[in-house]
């Protein structure tokens, strides 16, 4: 575990190494986990330029104006997409492409509970809190890769499920009809798996997939029916009965989420390993179980690998999944958006 005296000792470390300006893109900030990632994140920097990928033109312009408040040096753009739309996805991003030369940070933790199938065939509940994520990788890779070029921290943080890997249901990779207490070793692994082939075309980036914890968020408020109604009971009750016993705090969760895309603890595979010097604290175990390969699934705390999620992955790497995932990532952006693009 990395105790939150070393997360809040290295996150006071972030303006002595990191560029200015540092340039961030987060894809689902206007709540929750994602806000208080970039809120925390901009305090400790000089002139952070923030690209905010959002739906809710309100929402977004309320985390700017806080972000203001917060750091009034930096420059906040709302970007208005709609996450579960690959289309939409793409042409955020080439706003992206079409204003900076670099990218330093991508923060991925969009995410809706909604369960009607998109437009563009996909289940509203991966297409946000997965295939788009992994869609805005792939576009700006190669801005992320531009900034690893010049010797200034490069890195992607995905805030969904780490070391929480387990079976893929191939059949239904987009998890349309698989059952609710299978997505999350489902989702876990797709993300990790497909993040590893991302990584293996960016070695000079370095990637964390993590979960973030229980954390009491507003989620689930946009869930509808007697499922909504359940969990809209059961998780302010939960908070409320055993509190800091099973939840993480929003406030440690922003700054941990910080330390993940800050520390040269998570170093890229190759290049310079850039961010704030990890001091005391080793380098991390990666994916596959290599200290510092550049791509790493960790847990709430900072711990790299749960023993049964590395066996999970060895098998499905060993049975071909790995290929199988990100052939299929790649085939269902062909067909949304047209091959090679």
């Amino acid at each position: 575990m990395v105790a939150y005296s070393a997360v809040l000792a290295s996150n006071a470390q972030i303006s002595a190494h990191t560029p200015n300006p540092f340039v961030a893109v987060f894809a689902g900030a206007t709540t929750g986990i994602g806000e208080a990632t970039l809120t925390t994140l901009i305090k400790y920097l000089t002139q952070p330029r923030v690209y905010l990928f959002a739906r809710n033109e309100a929402s977004a312009e309320r985390v700017i104006a806080k972000c203001r408040q917060i750091n009034p040096q930096g420059h906040y753009t709302f970007v208005k997409v709609d996450l579960s739309s690959i289309k939409e996805t793409d042409h955020a991003c080439d706003y992206v492409k079409c204003n900076e030369k670099s990218v330093n940070l991508v923060v991925a933790s969009a995410g809706e509970l909604t369960f009607t199938v998109t437009p563009e065939g996909l289940n509203p509940f991966t297409a946000a809190s997965t295939y788009s994520r992994i869609r805005i990788v792939q576009q700006l890779l190669p801005l992320l890769t531009a900034a690893a070029s010049s010797g200034a921290l490069a890195r992607v943080l995905n805030v969904a499920a780490g070391t929480y890997e387990g079976d893929v249901q191939m059949s239904d990779m987009p998890a349309i009809n698989v059952p609710f207490s299978k997505i999350k070793p489902h989702m876990a692994s797709l993300h990790t798996l497909a993040l590893e082939s991302l990584q293996e075309d960016a070695p000079e980036v370095s990637f964390v997939h993590n979960f973030p914890g229980a954390v009491l968020t507003d989620l689930h408020k946009g869930v509808p029916g007697f499922f909504g109604l359940v969990i809209g009971i059961a998780f302010p009750l939960m908070y409320w009965i055993f509190g800091t016993w099973l939840f993480v705090g929003i406030e440690e969760c922003g700054e941990r989420q910080v330390y993940f895309a800050t520390s040269d603890k998570y170093k890229p595979l190759r290049g310079r390993s850039a961010g704030v010097p990890r001091g005391k604290e080793v380098v991390a175990d990666g994916s596959e179980g290599m200290a510092g390969s550049g791509m790493y699934s960790v847990n709430w705390d900072g711990e790299e690998r749960k023993k049964e999620s590395l066996t999970q992955l060895r098998r499905l790497r060993s049975e071909g999944v790995k290929e199988k995932v990100w052939s299929h990532f790649r085939g269902e952006f062909d067909r949304i958006v047209g091959t090679g693009k």
